[in-house]
């Protein structure tokens, strides 16, 4: 499920994948990721487009929407 404000989504996180080990979430600097009890929020108007989340995932659960680790500027 993709968490989204807006049209352009940064991540999507592949639920089947996710453990639910917070790796993520312990270095997002702006805190854009979040594990809500067993459940990982992503609040896409907090994101810096960093990319360390996808850096620290261990199954690789943390996939960029576009394709890119990058967002665009419109």
């Amino acid at each position: 499920m993709t968490q989204s404000i807006g049209a352009r989504p940064f991540l999507r996180i592949d639920r089947e994948k996710c453990l639910s080990c917070a790796a993520c979430a312990a270095v997002c600097p702006p805190e854009a990721l979040l594990l809500a009890g067993l459940d990982l929020v992503f609040e896409e108007e907090a994101c810096t487009g960093c990319a360390e989340c996808f850096r620290v995932c261990p199954t690789a659960a943390l996939l960029p929407a576009s394709g890119r680790f990058y967002r665009e500027v419109a």
